[in-house]
């Protein structure tokens, strides 16, 4: 994800989503010369969250793309999602038809992504796989949905631990004259995979906010080493002057001991 630390101006914000609205090929030019503009009107600390800015892996900028092309069909999809979750956390309603839903738009969205990635030249199995990934994530983490909406994405997300999802259809209405024995292990059945979500679920948010604490120190790092390697520049510069003006005095003392 987007992660800085540079207040979040709307002037800042227009940078970032017009840089991840590029081409793969203009990104990292074009984040180098919005860099040296800031740096030049004086806007330091922008300058450089924008200089560590990533380029958005393959998977990230389809999905990127899609969100801007195809806003409605990503809404679809995180409605759809939401509707999972608050199924999930006993909001009400029919948690077959939830994920039904969450899986038609889901296909909906991947029918999106694959002409996007196709005429991009980049709909390789993979990376229609990781699209999907996290799209599903997406639907199921407001905070990927986010930057989702926005278009802002670098990374693609592994969507791994909730894949158990597709296990989630729930079965047929049983016969009215089932026994309770079997109503009650079926309720039971349901309630074990319902546990099982929602420890998946703490997990990958745990994994989510591992993952930004990281990106956070990242950008923190970068930010440093640039002000570093700056100073050790401006080091060197003083170290030549001083060297100059050292010759330029023994050059003097030299000519007024030979005279």
């Amino acid at each position: 994800m987007v992660v800085h630390t540079s207040p979040m101006t709307e002037a800042f914000e227009s940078d970032v989503e017009r840089l991840y609205g590029l081409s793969l090929d203009e990104f990292t030019p074009a984040r180098d010369e919005t860099s040296r503009r800031l740096r030049d009107e004086g806007r330091r600390e922008d300058a450089a969250a924008i200089k560590a800015l990533r380029k958005p892996s393959n998977p990230a900028w389809v999905v990127n793309r899609l969100a801007r092309e195809v806003p409605k069909i990503i809404e679809g999809l995180l409605d759809a999602g939401q509707r999972l979750r608050d199924t999930q956390l006993g909001g009400g309603g029919s948690l077959k038809d939830a994920v039904e839903r969450e899986r038609v738009a889901l296909d909906r969205a991947m029918r999106n992504a694959e002409e996007i990635a196709t005429h991009a030249g980049l709909a390789s199995a993979s990376t229609l796989q990781r699209v999907r990934e996290t799209l599903h994530l997406a639907a199921l983490d407001p905070d990927v949905a986010g930057d989702i909406r926005r278009g802002v994405l670098t990374r693609e997300g592994r969507a791994a631990a909730f894949t158990g999802l597709d296990g989630f259809a729930a079965q047929a209405a049983p016969p009215k004259r089932e026994t309770a024995k079997r109503k009650t292990t079926a309720k039971r059945r349901d309630t074990a995979r319902e546990q099982r979500l929602a420890k998946a679920r703490e997990k990958a948010a745990a994994a989510q906010r591992d993952l930004k604490d990281a990106e956070r120190e990242l950008a923190d790092l970068d930010r440093a080493l640039a002000v570093a390697v700056r100073r050790q520049e401006q080091t060197q510069a003083r170290v030549e002057r001083a060297r100059a003006r050292c010759a330029s005095a023994q050059k003097q003392v030299a000519q007024l001991e030979a005279g």
